[in-house]
């Protein structure tokens, strides 16, 4: 039988880790939000996320993104220089015209919470201490608690984002895992995947990873959240895997939670920086 795995008691351990910060910084970090206001699923995202920011005594301002990529421009470098700020959100997707590394560098690496500045990006590269993107780190932090050492471990990550796949791979190398990254130009993905103790796929395509993928007794970590008419899914064939696969985690309760918590973990590390 196939374990589902949900990230819930590992967010509240990173909450616990929170909320001692915060008492040592000896105020609520302040960080602005910036969302795209005509997205019902982003407003009802916003809105979970200002509940649990406001249970571990973190202040969020929401605002919309402006319209242009001129104002957009003024936008980030207005709240990157407000000295009441400690850190500066971009929720996906960006506004055209605008890259999320361009938005980073207009954010400053101090009030980056998103990992993706040059600086704290290059940091997570070469191995030093860094602020990863929350994504990446949560994965880091799931495939920790379900497989402990990753010490020689065989793990492909599918998908080659910058939020996802490249940094979670450096993290994984700097575990002494073999890492392979797939993506869209691999010939034959389930080549790659079949010979993989760990399979994370972020590729945003439901139902790609099936029987057909894995190894018996592979752990199987889903980031997707794909809206369909049936529901929410992954990039994991539940039905298909259920027997084979030693664990999967839940779409959206497995990536899901952990992330947000590294998210707010981010924001305390940059109030924490700024002092």
């Amino acid at each position: 039988m196939t374990r589902i795995f949900t990230g819930h008691a590992l967010a509240e351990r990173i909450h616990d880790g929170i909320r001692e910060k915060i008492v040592r910084l000896g105020r609520a970090p302040r960080c602005a939000v910036l969302i795209d206001e005509t997205s019902a699923p982003m407003a009802a995202y916003a809105s979970r996320q200002r509940e649990a920011a406001a249970r571990l005594g973190i202040e969020l301002s929401f605002a919309g993104y402006e319209t242009s990529p001129e104002r957009l421009h003024d936008q980030l470098a207005r709240l990157a220089a407000d000295p009441r700020l400690d850190a500066v959100m971009t929720l996906y997707p960006l506004p055209t015209g605008i890259e999320p590394v361009e938005a980073a560098v207009l954010i400053g690496p101090d009030k980056d919470v998103d990992g993706l500045h040059p600086l704290n990006a290059g940091l997570l590269a070469l191995g030093a201490a860094a602020r990863p993107p929350a994504t990446a780190r949560a994965c880091r932090l799931a495939i920790g608690e379900l497989a402990g050492s990753l010490r020689g471990a065989e793990i492909v990550v599918v998908g080659a984002s910058r939020i996802v796949g490249r940094p979670l791979a450096a993290m994984l190398l700097d575990a002494e895992a073999t890492v392979t990254v797939c993506h869209v130009a691999t010939r034959d993905l389930a080549e790659h995947t079949r010979r993989a103790d760990i399979v994370v796929s972020a590729a945003g395509v439901a139902g790609l990873i099936g029987a057909a993928h894995i190894r018996d007794g592979a752990i199987l970590v889903d980031v997707s959240i794909i809206r369909t008419e049936a529901g929410l899914v992954g990039d994991v064939d539940l039905a298909s895997v259920d027997g084979k696969a030693a664990t999967v985690t839940h779409v959206p309760d497995g990536i899901g939670p952990i992330t947000t918590a590294c998210l707010f973990e981010n924001v305390v590390a940059a109030a924490l920086a700024t002092g």
